[in-house]
C-alpha cells in the first residue's frame, strides 16, 4: 500500500508541477501530459496492471487488472478496454456498483476508469473507459454526442480478435449497452452495461424511496436506504483528502435528508477531479456538490452488488456530467436551493421543521422537491385513514413576485396524502424550471402542512335556478345544494348580474370548485394556455395556482371576444371581425379569445364534483302603451 500511495503522490506532484505556470484558462483545458496516460491504440491483450478502490471506510485498496480485449467505437467517438479483475474478493462478488471511476493503471500509466460490468456473470469482467476520452469529452461537455444521445441508447455488438475463455465458456462477441436498464436477452453472451449508480438515501422513509426509485430508474440510479456517517466517523475522516481510488459522492439533497450518488475518483489534476467513467444523469454542464465519501459495506445481490456508503464533506463542485464520466473543481461552492418544510398534526403540540438544500438541476428538481415534501409528511408516521390538510407553499423566484399556493385538501387516506398534497408544487416547479424560453431561478421554497383527522368534503349535489330565462342586465339567482360527507344537505345561494350587452342565446353555466374553474378559464386565453414567453408562462401559472378547493365557483362562458394571432392578443373585437381573422389564411394559427363570467363563494368544505345548467338569455318584447 505504501508503494501505491507513493506512486499516486509522485504522479500527482509531477502533473501539478507541469501545469503550475499555466493560466487559469489553460488549466481548464489541461489534461495529463503525453506519456502519463495510455492511448487506446497502444493497449494490447495480455497487458497487466492494477486498480484502486475503497471497499470499506476510506481505505484505498488495490486489485489486479488484465487486458482481455479492446473494443473500438462502442459509441461515436468512444472506445472500451475489457479487463478481467481479481483480488478484493471480486472473483466471488463480480464487479460492484460504486466501483465506477476506479482507476486502472498499467506500467504506472493511467489507463482509465472501471465503468461497465457483466450484470449476470460473476466473472469480474469490467469495461474500462479510457481516460484520454474521459478528459476530452468532459472538457467539451460532449456537445456533439449530447445532440446524438437518442442514437446512443441501443446495443452494439463487437467481435473480439481472440475469444475470451471464462470458466468453461468461450466468448468471441461482446454486446455493449448504453443503458443499465437494457435487459440481458442471452445470459450466455458477454453483455456489458454501465454500472448502476447507488444513491445513498439517509433519513428517507420506505415510501419516499419507492417513489424515488420509480422516478429515477430510467437514469440508472438505485436509491438505497442508508445511514449517515456518525459524528465519530465524520470527526475521524474530516481531514481525509480526495485521492484517486477514493470514494467520490455527488449530492442531490443535503441537510436533514440526504441523497447522494456514490462512485470513485479516477484522477485529480490540480484542482480538477475526474470520476465514474460513465454519466451520472447525462446532464452536460451542471452544478452539484462534490463530496468525499465513506463506504460502510458491500451489499451482495444476484445481478450486481452495491457499495453502501455515505457522503462526508463537501470539497468542491461537479460541473460536467457526460457519457465518459463526471468532472468537477475542488474549492468551489455549489449553488443549491434552500427548502424549509413544516409539518404539524392536529394533536401535536409542536411542528416538525426540516431544512434541506436541493441541487439546482432542472431535469430532476421537481422530483427532488416532491420527494423531500413526501418524506417530511412520512416522518409523522402512519396517518389516519381519512385526513384533511391545510397546505401553503411559497416559491421565491428571481425577478418575479413569489408564487403562493394556499389550499385545503381532503377526501383521501393518509397513505395517499403526499401524492394529493404535493403534486401541484412539483408541477409548478417543473413548468418553471423546464420551460422552453429562458432559465428561471428559484431562490427559496417554503412549505407548511397542517394535518387534521377526519374528512371534510362536500359533493356538489344539484343546482336550481330561480328562473330559466333571463334578460340581459338582469340578476341571475341560483341555489346550489352541497352534500357533506356523512352530513345533511346544505344550501348556498348565488347571484350574478348579467351584462346589459349580453347576446341572446343559450349558455351553459357550471358550478365547481374554484381550482377547476380557473383551469377552465385559463383555456379561454390561448396566449396563457399556450405561452410563447416566460412572462406569459408565469402569468398563466399564477392564475392556475391561486384557485382554492374550498371556494365554490359559478362560471358562464359567453363566447369569443377576440383573437390571438401568433401569440399576440387582439381582444374586444366585434364578432364579425373575430370570424374574419379566424378564417383568414394570412392569420393561420390564430386562436379565439373567450370570455367567462365568474362569481365565487367560500364554503367550509373541500368541494367535489361539477354541475352544469342551461340558461336562456333573450330580450322580452315590450308592450307599447296606447
Amino acid at each position: 500500500m505504501t508503494s501505491i500511495r507513493t506512486f499516486i503522490g509522485a504522479f500527482s506532484t509531477l502533473l501539478l508541477f507541469s501545469t503550475g505556470g499555466a493560466t487559469k484558462e489553460l488549466q481548464v483545458l489541461a489534461g495529463p501530459k503525453p506519456g502519463h496516460s495510455w492511448k487506446v491504440k497502444d493497449i494490447r491483450r495480455g497487458m497487466k496492471g492494477f486498480g484502486l478502490t475503497v471497499m470499506k471506510g476510506t481505505n484505498v485498496q488495490t486489485f489486479k487488472a488484465e487486458v482481455i480485449g479492446v473494443l473500438r467505437n462502442t459509441s461515436p467517438g468512444r472506445d472500451m478496454v475489457l479487463c478481467k479483475l481479481s483480488g478484493l474478493d471480486l472473483e466471488r462478488s463480480g464487479i460492484i456498483a460504486g466501483m465506477s471511476g476506479s482507476p486502472v493503471y498499467i506500467q504506472n500509466k493511467l489507463l482509465g476508469a472501471v465503468a461497465y460490468g457483466w450484470a449476470y456473470g460473476k466473472d469480474p469482467i469490467a469495461g474500462i473507459t479510457p481516460f484520454s476520452q474521459m478528459h476530452g469529452f468532459v472538457e467539451a461537455y460532449e456537445k456533439r454526442d449530447l445532440a446524438r444521445k437518442k442514437k446512443l441508447k441501443g446495443v452494439g455488438r463487437h467481435r473480439l480478435s481472440k475469444p475470451i475463455r471464462l470458466g468453461n465458456r468461450s466468448f468471441d462477441r461482446v454486446r455493449v449497452s448504453q443503458s443499465s436498464e437494457e435487459r440481458v436477452i442471452n445470459k450466455d453472451e458477454l453483455w456489458l452495461t454501465p454500472l448502476r449508480m447507488p444513491l445513498a438515501a439517509t433519513g428517507f422513509s420506505r415510501r419516499s424511496l419507492s417513489v424515488l426509485r420509480q422516478r429515477t430508474r430510467h437514469l440508472g440510479l438505485v436509491p438505497m436506504q442508508g445511514g449517515g456517517a456518525g459524528k465519530r466517523i465524520q470527526n475521524q475522516e474530516k481531514e481525509t483528502p480526495l485521492v484517486p481510488g477514493g470514494s467520490l459522492a455527488v449530492t442531490l439533497i443535503r441537510g436533514d435528508f440526504d441523497l447522494s450518488g456514490i462512485g470513485t475518483v479516477t484522477h485529480i489534476e490540480g484542482n480538477r477531479v475526474y470520476g465514474w467513467g460513465h454519466p451520472f444523469m447525462s446532464l452536460g454542464a451542471c452544478d452539484l456538490p462534490l463530496m468525499t465519501g465513506y463506504v460502510h459495506t458491500i451489499y451482495p445481490r444476484q445481478s450486481v452488488s452495491f457499495k453502501m456508503g455515505s457522503p462526508l464533506r463537501t470539497v468542491g463542485v461537479i460541473n460536467a456530467d457526460v457519457s465518459t464520466g463526471i468532472a468537477g473543481w475542488l474549492g468551489r461552492k455549489p449553488d443549491m436551493i434552500p427548502m424549509t418544510m413544516k409539518v404539524r398534526c392536529d394533536d401535536a403540540s409542536n411542528a416538525h421543521t426540516f431544512n434541506v438544500e436541493l441541487a439546482r438541476q432542472p431535469s430532476l428538481l421537481a422530483t427532488l422537491v416532491f420527494t423531500a415534501l413526501s418524506n417530511s409528511i412520512d416522518m409523522e408516521g402512519r396517518l389516519p385513514d381519512e385526513i384533511t390538510a391545510n397546505f401553503t407553499a411559497r416559491l421565491e423566484v428571481e425577478g418575479y413576485e413569489p408564487f403562493v399556493i394556499k389550499d385545503t385538501f381532503s377526501g383521501f387516506s393518509g397513505s395517499r396524502a403526499a401524492a394529493n398534497l404535493y403534486a401541484p408544487v412539483a408541477s409548478l416547479v417543473r413548468e418553471l424550471t423546464r420551460n422552453d424560453f429562458k432559465p428561471v431561478r428559484i431562490k427559496r421554497i417554503t412549505c407548511e402542512t397542517r394535518i387534521y383527522k377526519g374528512r371534510s368534503t362536500a359533493e356538489i349535489h344539484s343546482v336550481e335556478l330561480d328562473q330559466k330565462s333571463y334578460e340581459p342586465g338582469e340578476t341571475l339567482k341560483a341555489t346550489v345544494y352541497l352534500k357533506p360527507y356523512k352530513g345533511e344537505i346544505e344550501k348556498v345561494r348565488f347571484q350574478m348580474k348579467l351584462p346589459v350587452d349580453l347576446e341572446e342565446g343559450t349558455y351553459q353555466a357550471s358550478f365547481s370548485d374554484e381550482s377547476s374553474a380557473k383551469r377552465y378559464a385559463l383555456r379561454d386565453n390561448p396566449t396563457l394556455y399556450y405561452p410563447r414567453s416566460v412572462k406569459k408562462l408565469v402569468k398563466g401559472l399564477r392564475i392556475r395556482s391561486t384557485g382554492k378547493r374550498t371556494t365554490l365557483a359559478f362560471r358562464i362562458p359567453i363566447g369569443a371576444s377576440g383573437v390571438s394571432v401568433q401569440g399576440k392578443d387582439h381582444p374586444n373585437l366585434p364578432g364579425s371581425m373575430v370570424q374574419i381573422l379566424q378564417s383568414s389564411r394570412r392569420s393561420s394559427g390564430s386562436r379565439a379569445l373567450s370570455k367567462s363570467l365568474i362569481r365565487t363563494a367560500t364554503t367550509d368544505w373541500v368541494l367535489e364534483g361539477r354541475e352544469t345548467v342551461s340558461i336562456q338569455v333573450k330580450k322580452r318584447k315590450r308592450t307599447k302603451l296606447k
